[in-house]
């Protein structure tokens, strides 16, 4: 009864042709005989992918390892409508989902994309941009998921789930050599050390020369340096209880990460310091010439108990505590060029949070299906941003600075309930509603450093707001036959507002809430005895207020992270997942999306360096501004799409197999600029990855080699405007903007 409980709460995920994790529990029999079988826990209770009506796309650990995938920026390659946005720092990247997302530097406003890890929320996007080592499924839930995920998820949810301590004792250890001197070591061990007391430990290193070249000292930039462990103590004391305890580490310390010029613009001493270091600007380019330190140290830790007793009616209830922490330390030499011009643009943050979830849910397969419950979210968030050079407007030597101090306070309290009404067989009605109460308090102070002369004057501020939401979704099923689902639905998001405290402002300006109402009508099906599983969604959701990260010039040339309320969006298309087992050892799994994201309502957005009159610039009130009203979004390509084909088979009687695969990733030409300038356009373009390996009887031992990027396409995350080089551009390039090759190795015991 024990192992049945750890593998109804494990979640565990179930694909036909993967190899079950190493001292895993067993799978349910009914559900191994079911090929193609995967569940999720995408509405908070186990469920097979096929029974959710909502667009889900899943990858297993498996497919994570066989596409060499290791973080979140990873995953635009391997699922269609989710893209990745680079930066600077930790602070400032994000992700988007249906073109959907708010990357921002501002420390009072979050990401429209929810990260949850186990089922703990974790409050900023930077601080779940970690590593996927022991990872058993990676989800990806499209649409506001509001009701059972909360405020931060008005564009969907990244929900990550690592794996659970098996009672069988085993492990693997894993080494990866790759292209820049690639280092990555991995290793997990699991086992029973009662009857009924398993634990897991896993640990991880990743270190990666850089691929930026810094002319002026030969140092390499944007490498990569981490390392970090996780820890699960499983307790069963009874039948019907199950104890998890989990705790993990990971730090990062990296000469981290740079952007390159583009083009010149009017800056005279900046093209002629960089064209003397032998650099030649491009889209191409992957040389700076910098005196400055460039890096970012990061530590990210916390622990959860998550305890589940299950009541003889067979209600379970679930509570789920979590603390977690995230320091960083970081600094770029913002001034392209050897000089102290910008030499100094140094980050501090660190952030607190305490979460609590507490739910019941009823028994599976009964006419009347639900889930209700508490959620509690503390958190508390100080970031210091200084600034420090010459800024272009006094001789070199000379100290100027301004910095700002930012102390934010949330609270957040939720009470939330969902439901599923079944109507026989072939009819179902499902619903949910939920009311969150946000509270958050900023403190807002722009200073001078000591020993510099201040460029702006002294001020402290406050900031205070309460926002109250109820957030909804309500929906049908049909069920034809057990190989075809039809669901229609309406949901309702929230993310709460916030201030925008800003380096560039002696104002603490206010943003309000983002609200999102989604419509979406979809058909999952198995056809073909199962081989093929298919599963499409038709799509619209409605913005009001979004969040939207504007990227300008201030008076003294550097960049201003403005974030600004878009007036109203509207995203719309169609999107499919897809996997089919072709027979004879090949398989063949992809999705596609064609995404329509426009503002429907935007005045008085920013205009790009050299927007004319003509092209829509209009000056009012000393303002510069245009109407992006029936504009496309930014970091919103129309299609993106990815393919990839896998064959495997046993060359031997002993059970010896060769394995290979070829993956295809496209991605639809977008603007990466929110000011929609012409310059900053990334094309279209697409990425092709290959594998080849064997694998020893039982997998005890597997080997591969792979390649990245087999065309060496080069493309950028980001193109905005060079700071204090007026009318200049910058870019910043991913790590699998080159072409890679590799190989790994992996040994099971």
């Amino acid at each position: 009864m024990k192992r049945a409980i750890t593998a109804l709460m494990g979640s565990t995920l179930i694909v036909s042709g993967a190899y079950a994790q190493e001292g895993a529990p067993t799978p349910d029999a009914n559900a191994a005989d079911n090929a193609n079988e995967i569940v999720v826990t995408a509405q908070k209770r186990e469920q097979s992918l096929q029974d959710v009506p909502l667009s889900v796309a899943v990858l297993g650990g498996e497919q994570l390892g066989n596409r060499n995938i290791t973080e979140i920026s990873q995953l635009q390659t391997a699922t269609p409508n989710f893209s990745f946005q680079g930066s600077n720092n930790p602070r400032g990247a994000g992700i988007s989902i249906r073109g959907i997302g708010t990357n921002n530097f501002s420390s009072a406003i979050e990401g429209s994309v929810g990260i949850v890890v186990d089922g703990v929320p974790i409050g900023r996007q930077g601080a779940g941009l970690t590593d996927f080592f022991d990872v058993q499924r990676v989800e990806i839930l499209r649409g506001p998921q509001g009701t059972l995920f909360g405020k931060n998820a008005s564009a969907g949810v990244l929900n990550i789930v690592t794996n659970d301590p098996g009672y069988d004792w085993g492990g693997r250890v894993q080494a990866t050599y790759g292209e820049f001197d690639e280092i990555v070591l991995r290793g997990t061990v699991t086992g029973g050390l009662t009857d009924n007391l398993a634990f897991r430990a896993s640990g991880y290193l990743t270190k990666r020369d850089g691929y930026i070249r810094n002319r002026f000292d030969g140092s390499r930039l944007n490498e990569r340096d981490e390392w970090g462990a996780r820890a699960k103590l499983l307790w069963e004391p009874a039948d019907n209880i199950r104890v998890l305890v989990a705790g993990d580490y990971s730090s990062r310390d990296a000469a981290c990460c740079m952007w390159t010029i583009r083009s010149f613009g009017t800056n005279a001493n900046v093209q002629s310091l960089v064209t003397a270091a032998g650099i030649v600007p491009g889209p191409k380019n992957r040389d700076v010439t910098l005196d400055g330190r460039t890096f970012v140290r990061q530590e990210t830790y916390g622990g959860s108990v998550q305890v589940d007793i299950e009541g003889a009616s067979g209600i379970t209830l679930t509570s789920i505590s979590a603390m977690r922490w995230w320091d960083t330390t970081d600094n770029n030499d913002s001034d392209q060029r050897p000089t102290a011009v910008l030499s100094i643009n140094a980050g501090v943050s660190n952030q607190r949070q305490f979460t609590q979830e507490l739910r019941l849910s009823s028994p599976s397969k009964q006419t009347f299906e639900w889930v209700g419950g508490l959620f509690l979210f503390n958190q508390s968030f100080d970031l210091t941003n200084s600034q420090q050079g010459t800024f272009g407007l006094a001789p070199l030597g000379t100290k100027l600075s301004r910095a700002i101090a930012v102390e934010n306070e949330t609270q957040n309290f939720a009470a939330f309930a969902d439901a599923t009404y079944h109507f026989g067989d072939h009819f179902n009605l499902f619903g949910g509603l939920r009311y969150t109460v946000e509270r958050l308090n900023t403190t807002f102070s722009r200073y001078g450093l000591p020993g510099t002369t201040p460029i702006v004057a002294p001020t402290t501020q406050r900031g205070k707001r309460v926002d109250g939401a109820w957030t909804w979704r309500l929906g049908a099923q049909f069920v034809p036959s057990d190989a075809v689902t039809f669901y229609g639905s309406v949901a309702r998001g929230f993310k709460g507002g916030g201030f925008n405290p800003l380096l560039d402002s002696a104002v603490l300006r206010t943003v309000e809430p983002e609200i999102p109402t989604a419509y979406e009508l979809g058909a999952k099906t198995q056809l073909f005895d199962r081989r093929v599983r298919l599963n499409v969604a038709l799509f619209q959701t409605d913005f009001d207020d979004f969040q939207a990260q504007a990227i300008g010039t201030s008076a003294t040339g550097t960049l201003v992270f403005d974030v600004v309320n878009a007036g109203s969006l509207r995203t719309r298309g169609v999107e499919a997942d897809v996997s089919i087992d072709l027979g004879a050892g090949f398989s063949l799994d992809g999705g596609a999306a064609y995404t329509k994201a426009r503002y429907t309502d935007f005045k008085g957005a920013p205009c790009f360096y050299g927007q004319t009159v003509a092209q829509g610039c209009i000056t009012a009130g000393g303002q510069k501004s245009q109407n992006l009203t029936g504009k496309p979004l930014a970091q919103a390509p129309k299609f993106t799409g990815n393919a990839t084909l896998r064959y495997e088979t046993e060359v031997s009687a002993s059970g010896n197999r060769i394995f290979g695969q070829l993956s295809y990733a496209h991605r639809g030409s977008t603007f990466t600029a929110l000011d929609l300038d012409p310059k900053s356009v990334q094309k279209a373009y697409g990425l092709l990855d290959a594998q080849l390996g064997f694998a020893l009887p039982g997998d005890r031992m597997r080997a591969w080699i792979w390649g990245k990027n087999l065309t060496d396409k080069s493309f950028v995350e980001l193109i905005y405007d060079t700071p204090l080089d007026e009318g200049g551009q910058s870019q910043f390039f991913p790590s699998t903007a080159a072409r890679q090759f590799g190989a790994t190795v992996e040994y099971r015991f």
